[in-house]
This record gives C-alpha cells, sequence and structure tokens, in this order.
C-alpha cells in the first residue's frame, strides 16, 4: 500500500501547500481592485493599456481604497515568511521585514518625497527605475490607512504561518 499521501498529511504538508495559494489569491484580490476600480493611465502594469479601458466601476466601494495595502502586504508577507523558513523567528522577521518595506513605499507618496523622486526623474530621463518610481509616487498618495492595512497584512500573515503545527 501506498503510504506517501499519509506521510505528507501527517507533516502537515497540506497546510504548508495551501499557504502559497492563499497568498496568490490574495494578489488576485488586490489587483482586481486596480483592474475593476482604478484609472488604468495611473496604474503602472495597466497603463500601455489605458486607451482600451472601459468606464471604471466602482465594485468595491470605500473598501477598495484600503484593500490592495491589506492584500499586497498579506500575501508578499507570506511568501517572504514560506521562502525563509517556518521557525518562529524567520516568521516574525518576514511579517516585519516585509512591513517595513511597504511602510517604506507608503513612505514614498508623501508629498515632500514624491516631490524629490520627481525632480530626479526629471533631471536623469533616461533611467527606467527613476522613471518607474517617480511614476508611481506621483500618481499615488500618502495614505495612513494603508499603512495600517499593509500592518494588518502582515500581521494576518503572521498568524496564518504560526498556527501551530500537527504533532506527530
Amino acid at each position: 500500500m501506498y503510504t506517501g499521501t499519509k506521510w505528507l498529511v501527517g507533516h502537515d504538508a497540506i497546510r504548508w501547500l495551501a499557504l502559497p495559494g492563499s497568498a496568490l489569491f490574495a494578489l488576485l484580490i488586490g489587483i482586481s481592485v486596480y483592474v475593476f476600480d482604478r484609472n488604468w493611465a495611473t496604474v503602472q502594469f495597466l497603463a500601455p493599456f489605458a486607451a482600451s479601458s472601459g468606464e471604471q466601476g466602482d465594485v468595491f466601494g470605500p473598501l477598495g481604497q484600503v484593500l490592495p495595502a491589506f492584500c499586497h502586504a498579506y500575501a508578499f508577507s507570506l511568501l517572504l515568511i514560506l521562502t525563509l523558513g517556518r521557525t518562529p523567528r524567520m516568521r516574525i522577521l518576514g511579517a516585519f521585514a516585509w512591513f517595513a518595506v511597504a511602510s517604506g513605499l507608503e513612505a514614498m507618496q508623501a508629498e515632500r518625497v514624491s516631490a524629490l523622486f520627481h525632480r530626479l526623474a526629471t533631471l536623469y530621463p533616461d533611467s527606467p527605475v527613476l522613471g518607474s518610481v517617480s511614476n508611481y509616487v506621483v500618481n499615488g498618495h500618502f495614505d495612513p490607512g494603508d499603512l495600517l492595512a499593509a500592518g494588518l497584512g502582515c500581521a494576518i500573515a503572521w498568524l496564518v504561518a504560526s498556527v501551530p503545527e500537527e504533532k506527530t
């Protein structure tokens, strides 16, 4: 009799294999806010298709303002946790590290920082990195609600990854 499946279930592999799936699902929800509710001309990955976009709706309502920050923080934090390892130290490190990244990206959208990136992009117009960053920060706006949503997403990713494993 084949006992490989029993070994997988006994060692909690199914739960750990489901975690990347939940991260992917969260990413798809976050991206769908941009596709259905946002102006494509201001979204980096949709800007080339802005001419073919229809009228944007209000599919997600007020939740659409913070849902991408939450979903992306949850997904990337969870993927980072899975990459770093399953130890308690790596789980907390992964969640904090992604919160630092999300906070930095949000802070870049503050008015003064945004103006600095725009000036740098003007001085160095051939820099693809500065052009992309400038587009991101100029078309975004700093929102404390996004910081809160990102923190909540990272905390839930840590919590989901920390659910006690089955002891065999």
